[in-house]
């Protein structure tokens, strides 16, 4: 009888041990399968925010306004991304300069006055990218969020892609007394510095507070997404480039869409921009709803058109019909590579 119960007890025990060892194998495959995803996250996280800016100099603003955060100098990140996408399909000068801006005097949203300068460079044999219009405008954002912040008044800021690209924008409020042609004064040096020097830059000089009163940051409803709707799609003899080709016409048309809400006007806007393959777009964007504005941001819009030119390389002409959240706001854009035949008036 005790050796019967013995044994039931043994062979109890090496049950409960296999029950065990079953666990703890699950237990580490769990555990595997967890960190994997993790990792597999964590990278596709990365590949979606390579963009990266170096503020190279800054200013405090003392006397003069305070740079504007990025919700209120929308047309400002449009006009550069434009800029910058423009000159991807540019040959490097001997001093590798892709492109340079005329001295532009703008205005943002809350009336503050600014002269900018840019230019892009290559550290490379080329000029071209691969960042979008979204990942340019998002992360201009940011950095117009960071010098706002800072109470800065003038700025040298170098964008880059994590590769040999890299675009500078010398700004400075009215008043601030900087030259936006000088203020990056020795930073591109032929683009010969290698990439660890070009982002370990010499640190900025110390900022002075001003006393301009720093405006209030954005609401959450401006971070929501602009859904696209796809309707009337047109296939003629030309179609639509490949996104990365057309990024400055994206940009372009958004800064449209947002002038149009700014100024609260239903009015139709037409418009022609060339992409970089040679591909002429025509299009007619009208807004409808209560004020026929959105509280939504320039990077916003621009994210919603970038993403919905994916996948329209097998068509020539269509309506997009767009809205934000549960507002009342609809953007409706009519958009033709054929205009003879598809009028962008008729798309929509």
């Amino acid at each position: 009888m005790l050796k019967g119960v013995s044994d039931n007890f043994g062979a109890f025990l090496v049950s409960l041990l296999s029950v065990q060892t079953v666990a703890s194998a699950l237990a580490v495959d769990l555990n595997q399968t967890v960190d994997e995803s993790n990792s597999t996250e964590e990278n596709a996280l990365v590949a979606r925010t390579s963009d990266r800016y170096t503020i190279i100099h800054k200013w405090g603003a003392d006397n003069a306004a305070t740079i504007g955060a990025g919700a209120t100098v929308g047309i400002m990140l449009t006009g550069f991304t434009a800029l910058f996408t423009n000159w991807y399909s540019n040959t490097p000068d001997a001093e590798k300069i892709c492109g340079k801006s005329q001295v532009t005097d703008v205005t943002d949203d809350d009336g503050v006055e600014y002269t900018y300068y840019a230019y892009s460079y290559t550290t490379g044999s080329n000029c071209d990218s691969t960042q979008r219009a979204k990942t340019v405008t998002n992360k201009l954002s940011d950095a117009f969020d960071e010098l706002h912040a800072d109470g800065s008044s003038a700025v040298c800021l170098d964008l880059d892609h994590r590769g040999t690209w890299h675009g500078v924008i010398g700004l400075a409020t009215k008043g601030s007394g900087k030259d936006p042609q000088t203020v990056c004064d020795g930073h591109h040096a032929g683009a010969k510095r290698d990439e660890f020097l070009q982002i370990k830059a010499a640190p900025a000089p110390a900022l002075i507070t001003g006393s301009t009163p720093k405006r209030d940051a954005s609401g959450l409803v401006k971070r929501t997404s602009i859904s696209v709707s796809e309707s009337n799609l047109q296939k003629g003899d030309v179609f639509f480039s490949d996104p990365n080709q057309s990024q400055a016409v994206i940009a372009e048309i958004a800064s449209a869409m947002y002038k149009q809400s700014k100024a609260n006007s239903c009015a139709g806007v037409e418009g022609t921009h060339v992409d970089n393959q040679g591909v002429s777009y025509t299009y007619y964007y009208y807004a409808s709803g209560r004020n026929c504005d959105t509280t939504a941001e320039i990077k916003t819009m621009v994210t919603a058109l970038d993403d919905a030119w994916d996948g329209l390389g097998g068509y020539t002409a269509l309506c997009m019909t767009m809205r934000h959240g549960g507002g009342t706001w609809r953007g409706h854009l009519g958009i033709s590579a054929q205009q003879g035949t598809f009028r962008a008036t008729h798309m929509c």
